[in-house]
């Protein structure tokens, strides 16, 4: 790559009109990729040649940045990193609202190259400070990460500085299970609220589905027959609005429900038309969560006698707990609840499969004992076994 150190010097006249010699400077010039000439001038020789060096080695690595790159403010790259997002409308609102709150005052005004990794350490400590939730601090450190991972990616900048700031230990979420009797005298408690209200409880109980999923449901997706329902759609409030997309892992699935719960939404879908939603507000209309929860859940868990902070994802749970107890693989409660692996329902659940270690063992022992023949010795003694002796 062409580039040289050259030694400039020039004169000016001073407010006498004297003519003086300016003090010599040093200026580096090299020809960048773009096929521009490239040049920064430098009161020393050593500085104009040390960056020379820099520019050159950033070529040959494959990472020079354009100087003119990076100087896009944070709010403008950000807006139109939002806009190329395809995620969900619940999780752009989420990204949306962490920026315009968390991100944009502190760091909105900045161009993306004189944000420091110091700046964001700061900011983060800031958040913790003021009290706010640590998964809120963590998202919002995760909204910026990206914002910053695209510029990098793009050419913008050339190091990501959120990257290696730590946000606190999010503590992991609270995990309660109701059993059958708890759930069904909820359920009944909800019923006594409104007609149609135990069946929903009862089903987001026994299916695991998410309370968007069982609000988006369709008469069409039920059949009663096989005790099977179709996940294939799922409702999302935002701003008050509803809107109706795909599940949260955009894939379509198969839940199968007890034979009550079955015969329970029987009721609820019997001669309705297909695409009618089964699950309605009075007024038929679709159920509104912010609504629901204050009319019918909260009355139903205090009547109940369940625990009052209990909520209604920890029906999802229930839901886990009572398919594992009744021996349901990992893959089977996978499948049921949507995750997207079964490795992320052994994060989540996992330990509610310990009880099936000490069954484990016993088969596996049993298994072992019949597959076993005397043997003999070399010296003709029958050789010792060893037993179980049940405590």
């Amino acid at each position: 790559m062409a580039g040289s150190v050259s030694k400039r010097t020039d004169s000016y006249r001073d407010s006498s009109g004297q003519l003086r010699d300016r003090p010599p400077s040093w200026r580096a010039r090299y020809k960048a990729p773009d096929g521009r000439w490239r040049s920064r001038t430098f009161k020393r020789r050593v500085d104009a040649t040390r960056w020379l060096a820099e520019q050159v080695a950033a070529v040959d690595r494959g990472d020079w940045l354009d100087p003119r790159s990076g100087r896009v403010t944070v709010a403008d790259w950000s807006a139109g990193w939002l806009d190329g997002l395809h995620v969900k409308p619940k999780t752009h609102a989420g990204y949306q609202s962490l920026l315009r709150s968390r991100v944009l005052p502190v760091f909105g005004a900045l161009e993306l190259r004189q944000v420091a990794p110091a700046d964001v350490r700061g900011w983060v400590a800031a958040m913790v400070a003021e009290g706010l939730a640590p998964a809120t601090v963590a998202r919002a450190r995760q909204v910026l990460h990206a914002v910053m991972s695209q510029a990098v990616s793009d050419g913008l900048i050339r190091r990501n500085p959120a990257a290696g700031v730590k946000s606190p230990r999010v503590e992991p979420r609270r995990q309660r299970y109701l059993t059958s009797e708890e759930l069904a005298a909820l359920a009944d408690a909800a019923d006594a609220i409104h007609p149609r209200a135990g069946a929903l409880v009862a089903f987001l109980g026994w299916s695991g589905l998410r309370w968007g999923e069982a609000v988006a449901l369709r008469v069409g997706s039920v059949d009663v027959a096989r005790r099977r329902v179709t996940v294939a759609e799922s409702a999302t409030e935002i701003a008050g609005r509803l809107t109706f997309g795909t599940p949260k892992t955009h894939e379509t699935r198969t839940v199968i429900v007890p034979g009550q719960v079955a015969a329970d939404l029987a009721v609820l879908i019997d001669g309705r038309a297909p695409e009618e939603l089964v699950f309605v507000s009075p007024e038929g209309g679709p159920l509104r969560l912010s609504n629901w929860r204050r009319r019918v859940w909260a009355p139903a868990v205090t009547a109940s006698g369940v625990p009052a902070d209990l909520t209604l994802h920890d029906l999802r749970d229930t839901a886990a707990a009572l398919m594992i107890s009744s021996g349901a693989s990992v893959k089977a409660v996978q499948r049921a609840l949507g995750h997207k692996s079964a490795s992320m329902t052994l994060d989540v659940y996992g330990g509610l499969y310990v009880d099936d270690l000490e069954d484990l063992a016993d088969r596996l022992e049993a298994r072992y004992a019949a597959s076993r023949v005397p043997r003999v010795s070399r010296g003709g003694d029958r050789v010792a076994t060893v037993t179980r002796i049940p405590l």
